[in-house]
Parts: structure tokens; sequence; C-alpha cells
């Protein structure tokens, strides 16, 4: 991905977006910076979206465009003539803290004599709820309201897939079935994973959250 995204999507928004004291322009353009940017920095380091706003200003005197986070600082992070350079500016800007940050969490843990990045993932791959009745087990889709004081019901496919059905409510139960994979210094790093230091700690939360689960068997690093 390197420091810039080659075509983030671009919103417009109208007077109606940002309040009239906040340090944005009445119009402009909303876009965001994925959590996971820039690729080399470690995925326990990712931080969530953040919403960004680019619009023109006049605030250094010539007629510019400014990009701001929306939900943050509210810092300034590029700016520049042209819409595309002040948002190159600011992925190029992003980037650099958020490497700047990674190194100090690396520099921190090697200081705490930890090991680089946590070495236990435990990534959740699938959950399904299914719904068991006396007659036979089916994925539920969702809980099916109903109207005029009659009971809701099981909105439901069979576990082999097919069209949807219903099963009543009064005569089933669900119970919730989720499976995962614990990562041991091995070569996958997953975005949705939980990290631990330590092989007790990932065991527990594994077994209390998952009802299911493997030791991956990829490549060790």
């Amino acid at each position: 991905m390197g420091d810039s995204l080659e075509s983030p999507e671009f919103t417009a928004y109208g007077p109606d977006r940002f309040a009239e004291h906040l340090p944005f322009g009445r119009t402009g353009y909303l876009f965001t910076v994925p959590g996971d940017f820039p690729a080399e920095v470690p995925a326990f380091c990712h931080v969530t979206d953040w919403e960004m706003a680019v619009y023109r200003t006049r605030a250094s005197g010539a007629e510019m465009w400014e990009v701001r986070d929306v939900n943050g600082n509210r810092r300034v992070w590029g700016e520049a003539r042209r819409r595309r350079d002040a948002v190159g500016m600011a992925f190029q800007e992003i980037a650099r803290k958020r490497r700047k940050d990674a190194d100090r969490v690396a520099d921190k843990r090697k200081a705490a004599g930890l090991e680089p990045t946590p070495p236990y993932r435990v990534e959740i791959i699938d959950s399904v709820t299914l719904v068991l009745a006396p007659t036979k087990t089916a994925v539920l889709k969702r809980v099916q309201p109903t109207g005029g004081g009659t009971p809701a019901c099981y909105r439901v496919h069979d576990v082999g897939g097919g069209q949807p059905y219903e099963i009543s409510t009064d005569e089933a139960v669900w119970h919730t079935v989720t499976t995962g994979i614990l990562h041991e210094r091995c070569g996958h790093d997953p975005h949705n994973a939980l990290r631990f230091e330590n092989e007790p700690e990932a065991l527990i939360y594994a077994a209390h959250s998952l009802t299911r689960f493997w030791p991956c068997t990829g490549p060790a690093v």
C-alpha cells in the first residue's frame, strides 16, 4: 500500500455536516484512512478507521485544500493547492506517525523483555447460531417478530442450505457455535485476532469464547 492509497473514495458533504464553529469547510469531501494503514505496521498496532475531511480554505492566505481528521484531534494533516496533493500529503504524514508510534511500542516491548509482537493470537473464524427443534436442527437467520399478540418465531434455513422457513419459538431453543484458530509464533497475523503474551491467557480466552478451536499448523517465524 505504501504511503498513500491510489484512489480513496470521496463523499461530498454540505453545510449541514459540521457545526459552524468547527474548523471544517462548509462544503468538502469525506474519505477514510484504514486503520491497518500503512501495511507494514504490525496488526496489534492497528487503530480504528479514521474519517477525514478535505475542503477549501484561505487560512494561510491563498486558497488551498486542507485535510483534517474528523473524530480525533482535528489536526491538519495536509495542505496543497490541489485536492489530490493535499490528500496524498495527509496519507504520507499519517503513515510517518503510525510507523513512529509502532517503533515506540517495539522499543517499549524490548525494554520490558517482551517479544517484538505478542506471540499468541486467537482468531475467530466463524460463528453460527443453531436452532434446535424436536425434529430438526436449523441455522438461525433472524428472530421474526409477529403482530397481534402472537409469539415470535425463528426464521431459519437448513444446515445444508435451501429456502428459509419458520420455526415456532415455543418448540425450539438456540445455541451459538463459534470456531477459531490459536496462532503461536507463526507467519499469520490476522487483523481480527486477540493477542496475548503467554499461552495460559490465550487458552483461557479461547476456552471461554470459542466452542471449538484448533492450533495453527502454519510455518513458524
